[in-house]
């Protein structure tokens, strides 16, 4: 077994007062004592900002980043450009985590001899209720690498951070889903994935929350740019993993934009399917042969979600996606 390594925790934090304290506590308080806690406060207007310096004159492992409001993809990534660890990973201000989250996600990846780890969440509402558990099953290379696009947020992971620095990987600015590309990228390039059946990330579900506020291209875009210039990317490169389960991944993505679609007006609708159309035909031309986008295999992946991907090959193959949008929007 590997030496333990120090792991970089990178917390975006905007307006948490509520929550920060909390979510601090947690990662202060890990079992596993060897972290850089990085907090980049993004133009808070309320107190969070001087409670991280407050926590920050404490605890001499946490580094304070107070930066004009710039979005959480660009305080994610000023807090990667600081980080100095062996591995890895995100916490959300509102969120927090168990005592032993951090620990267990470096010993399976030590053990495992691991790029990425991938574990469970649990949602929350603010008094700590649990309303829904979300546990990954087994990764199986070229298998069952479906937990890679089931569980795509970055928090929920740990990663080997020199895989960063070796491919520049940062979030895409100024669009929202931004752990879509993220989690597409790294389902290609990690030469060792395994999934850890453990649940102890809590994502608070509140009023201000990122879930709670996104409504689909009705109120706000979708990652676009960040997807394909990642599929570029990916193109370009060698991957260690499955090209169907890759293939499958932005199928998946695609199909839940139009869900997403649902409200949006005509000029967003016909967008979205001009991209759809360019992204399948220039990149995976052969989108309908993939033989894991079967409704009846044996993937773990929700019906629903199957027969949307299976609703997208079928309207994409009749070239009608504009006008099945139009219908179902």
């Amino acid at each position: 077994m590997e030496t333990a390594g120090k792991v970089s925790i990178v917390i975006p934090v905007y307006n948490n007062e509520k929550y920060v304290e909390k979510c601090i506590e947690s990662v202060c308080t890990q079992s596993y004592q060897d972290l850089e806690i990085i907090l980049v406060d993004d133009g808070s207007t309320d107190s969070s900002g001087a409670i991280c310096d407050r926590y920050a004159e404490q605890d001499s492992r946490i580094i304070v980043l107070h930066q004009e409001n710039g979005g959480v993809s660009n305080a994610r990534n000023n807090g990667i450009d600081m980080a100095t660890g062996e591995y890895l990973t995100f916490v959300d201000g509102d969120d927090y985590i168990g005592t032993d989250y951090i620990g267990d996600l470096v010993k399976c990846a030590q053990d495992n001899q691991a790029d990425m780890v991938i574990c469970g969440l649990r949602m929350v509402d603010v008094d700590g209720k649990e309303t829904q558990v979300i546990i990954p099953g087994e990764y199986i290379r070229y298998e069952h690498e479906e937990w890679t696009f089931r569980i795509s947020g970055v928090w929920a992971h740990l990663y080997r951070k020199e895989l960063w620095d070796k491919y520049q990987v940062r979030f895409y600015v100024g669009e929202r889903g931004e752990d879509i590309p993220i989690a597409l990228f790294f389902s290609g390039v990690c030469e060792k994935i395994i999934t850890l059946s453990k649940a102890d990330y809590y994502y608070v579900q509140h009023a201000g929350s990122a879930m709670a506020n996104f409504k689909g291209l009705k109120k706000n875009g979708l990652p676009y740019n960040g997807l394909e210039t990642t599929i570029q990317k990916l193109q370009r490169i060698s991957v260690y993993n499955s090209l169907e389960f890759q293939e499958l991944f932005v199928l998946r993505v695609l199909a839940t934009f139009i869900q997403l679609a649902r409200g949006a007006d005509k000029q967003e609708i016909d967008r979205l399917a001009r991209y759809i159309d360019r992204i399948l035909d220039s990149y995976y031309p052969n989108y309908y042969k993939n033989s894991k986008a079967r409704i009846f295999s044996k993937l773990d992946i929700p019906l629903f979600q199957k027969i949307a991907v299976k609703v997208l090959i079928l309207v994409k193959r009749i070239r009608c996606v504009s006008l099945f949008l139009k219908a179902v929007c």
